[in-house]
């Protein structure tokens, strides 16, 4: 078993040198505004001989943030700070996708930049 760990392998499009995957891991480590700084880029081309990298969940809208300090990846900023974490993840050889992550109810207005979050004591279906 520990030899076939160390074999290539295909997951989906993605030819990986060998089958350890780093699985996400949320860091807290983004700004206030969720955008990933220099410490996550750091982070995770730290990481990049794995075979691929698993990012923590990134919320894909503003009322899906559930947790501080955790990174988006809707508007400009963010994606920017996305970028850089990319291409240092490449200029160390690895590979990296983006977990995304939306908290559903749990979302609440305190946790999200814009008080965007839907109340977390909202039905989903009324009661008979």
């Amino acid at each position: 078993m520990l030899d076939s760990l160390w074999t290539p392998t295909t997951v989906g499009g993605i030819s990986l040198q060998h089958r350890l995957v780093m699985a996400p891991m949320t860091r807290n480590r983004s700004t206030p505004e969720g955008v990933p700084a220099e410490l996550n880029a750091e982070y995770y081309a730290q990481r990049a001989s794995h075979a691929l990298i698993i990012t923590e969940g990134t919320q894909p809208c503003a009322d899906g943030q559930g947790y501080l300090l955790t990174p988006g990846i809707h508007h400009d900023e963010q994606i920017a700070g996305w970028r850089k974490v990319i291409d240092a993840v490449h200029a160390a050889g690895g590979r990296i996708v983006i977990q995304l992550m939306h908290v559903g109810r749990i979302s609440h207005p305190d946790n999200t930049p814009t008080g965007a979050g839907r109340s977390p004591h909202r039905r989903s279906a009324p009661r008979a």
